[in-house]
């Protein structure tokens, strides 16, 4: 994989976009970094039906099918249209995952979410070390793209990644502080709501306020 094709990954993970040395953020790059329009539908909808479907039942089995037969949907999708796999399969999987964990034997309905947990868990703990081993992983994933190595030694740039970094820690932190205590509870379509508003919604806010911070980085590259 080419230096270039590794910027342009790195840039689309941040909700940037990458064209040569330039590095820009607008509306377009924010809605390429969640998968489009179809990737945002298809990051909701499996959420949406789980509440919807849970709430006329009060049954599980139905809401997990539901959930679940959605993200098979969009993988047809997908291979018509031949867009991004990787998106789909990956939410897929995920989607299956937390299926078998709310249907197995002696699971629980409120299961369905409980990959989530982990998930948030293992992302907020790889960032804060990042910050504990004083390399935090926003600082070292925008040096890649400006091309700036020395950004540690600059403290009006480095404090700006300690921070956004430490943002996004205390994101998946505050995932797990809000849903965790639902979860135990059995408070299912509450839990459900929880990880549909802390979703799509809180991510796309967190990166407007990363860039907005961080801008002026890029800037300095112009």
């Amino acid at each position: 994989m080419s230096d270039d094709s590794v910027r342009k990954q790195v840039a689309s993970r941040l909700g940037l976009e990458s064209d040569g040395d330039q590095v820009n953020f607008s509306p377009a790059s924010l809605l390429s970094s969640m998968g489009g329009r179809l990737g945002i539908v298809e990051a909701v909808l499996p959420t949406i039906l789980f509440i919807s479907v849970f709430s006329f039942t009060q049954e599980g089995l139905p809401a997990v099918v539901a959930a679940a037969s959605s993200s098979v949907v969009f993988l047809v999708v997908r291979l018509i249209t031949k867009g991004m796999l990787s998106q789909v399969l990956i939410g897929g999987l995920g989607v299956a995952i937390a299926a078998f964990l709310a249907l197995r034997e002696g699971g629980q309905t409120e299961d369905y979410f409980l990959i989530g947990f982990y998930t948030n868990a293992a992302y907020g703990s790889v960032l804060l070390i990042s910050i504990l081993v004083r390399q935090p992983l926003i600082g070292v994933a925008v040096g890649l793209l400006t091309g700036n190595k020395d950004w540690k030694k600059i403290p009006s740039i480095s404090y700006r990644f300690y921070l956004v970094t430490t943002l996004w820690v205390i994101f998946f932190s505050l995932r797990l502080i809000v849903q965790l205590p639902l979860y135990f509870a059995g408070a299912i379509e509450a839990l459900a709501t929880a990880r549909l508003v802390m979703g799509a919604p809180m991510y796309a806010l967190l990166l407007v306020a990363s860039w907005l911070i961080l801008k002026a980085v890029f800037l300095q590259k112009r």
